[in-house]
């Protein structure tokens, strides 16, 4: 690692610390929210005071976004700690270019994802494409990757793939039914516009981001192999963990309740 990349790093350890924290704390709030099913239409009967509704309606407009650029900061600085600055952005280019041309497709044609669309609580859109999309993968792909080097250091670049491939494959799985029917990240055109969209998703979708992400883990080469597994960043596993933590504990409360 560079000099430069040194400086920068040692520059930005209290942020990062204090965005690791954060992120933590977001996250049990995530859970909360998602397994209860907090929603405006539950805190418009719950708080009667109008300034405190308004603020707390606002902050649940912007939780999940928060919580997925959390995470994708978190992964990228420790991202940054392993491999240095210039082949930490290059690898994020990549997997943003590579999940946005694949959403951006699906939207257009229907093909991988099906007829696709994206709703408002990832927020700002690169074109049909909201942002919080490629940060979240960023995040659950870097997180595959560093999980599997990380107890199998030595593993070859075509079975790391493959295995980030279905570390992703899973988490969509996982992902899928709380995107769409609970939080409505996004949802499936139905087949006439007479009838209503589509919320229970194709399994088609989880593979091709399972492909998808062994595509670009098989690209995703560093400069220097790094010899013990202790050396690898643990941030970006934690942060897969808790995603799927989230989801889990979000699906069984959904269940049960």
């Amino acid at each position: 690692m560079s000099s430069r990349d040194s400086l920068v790093i040692r520059s930005l350890e209290p942020l990062v610390a204090g965005l690791w924290i954060f992120f933590v704390l977001v996250s049990l709030a995530v859970a909360v929210v998602w397994s209860c099913g907090i929603g405006e239409g539950s805190l418009e009967r719950s708080v009667s005071n109008p300034d405190l509704r308004a603020a707390l309606v606002w902050m649940l407009a912007h939780l999940d976004l928060a919580w997925i650029t959390l995470a994708a900061a978190n992964v990228y600085f420790r991202l940054v700690e392993t491999i240095g600055l210039a082949t930490a952005r290059r690898w994020a280019l990549l997997i943003f270019g590579g999940v946005i041309a694949i959403a951006w497709v699906s939207v257009m044609t229907g093909f991988p994802l099906g007829p696709i669309r994206y709703g408002a609580p990832l927020s700002l859109k690169l074109g049909p494409v909201p942002l919080g999309l490629p940060l979240f993968w960023f995040s659950a792909i870097i997180g595959a990757r560093e999980a599997l080097l990380r107890f199998r250091p030595r593993l070859g670049q075509v079975w790391l793939a493959i295995g980030a491939g279905i570390v992703a494959l899973l988490t969509d799985l996982n992902l899928e039914p709380l995107a769409a029917k609970w939080r409505g990240f996004w949802f499936w055109r139905a087949t006439a516009p007479t009838l209503p969209p589509v919320f229970d998703p194709p399994f088609t979708g989880s593979l091709a981001w399972g492909i998808l992400a062994a595509l670009i883990t098989l690209v995703l080469r560093e400069k220097s192999v790094v010899a013990s597994a202790q050396k690898r960043a643990w941030q970006p596993i934690v942060t897969l963990v808790i995603f799927h933590a989230v989801f889990l504990f979000s699906h069984l409360m959904h269940k049960f309740r």
